[in-house]
């Protein structure tokens, strides 16, 4: 009988730390994985709206830049000197923008001595 009592406490205590254990591991999760909420007062409505409409704005913007960049692209490649031409025209916007090129410059001397063109 004394050893039926002993067995019945230590289930009882193992089921119960078990239980604790899966209870610690569940309420902790509610506080871990919280998510923001998704309430607005109504003066943050209005701001909210108007960066949307901005950003749509620009982004229509944006598709429109490319496709005028893809159609001088185009017509760059079907003129045999285009292509020459168009990277002549980007270097030099590139120079201008990065003034201190010396590497790129000793590379190009480089090239040039190493090709035969200078």
């Amino acid at each position: 009988m004394q050893r039926l009592f002993s067995n019945l406490k230590q289930a009882f205590r193992q089921s119960f730390f078990i239980f604790s254990l899966i209870s610690l591991i569940g309420l902790s999760s509610l506080f871990i994985f919280s998510q923001p909420s998704l309430a607005a007062a109504p003066t943050e409505r209005q701001p909210t709206l108007e960066r949307g409409i901005d950003n749509a704005a620009q982004t229509n913007q944006a598709a429109h830049n490319r496709v005028d960049t893809y159609e001088k692209a185009v017509k760059a490649v079907d003129d045999p000197q285009g292509l020459e031409k168009a990277y002549e025209k980007n270097l030099g916007k590139y120079e201008e923008k990065q003034p201190d090129n010396g590497i790129i410059q000793e590379a190009s001397k480089i090239i040039e001595k190493v090709t035969g063109q200078d």
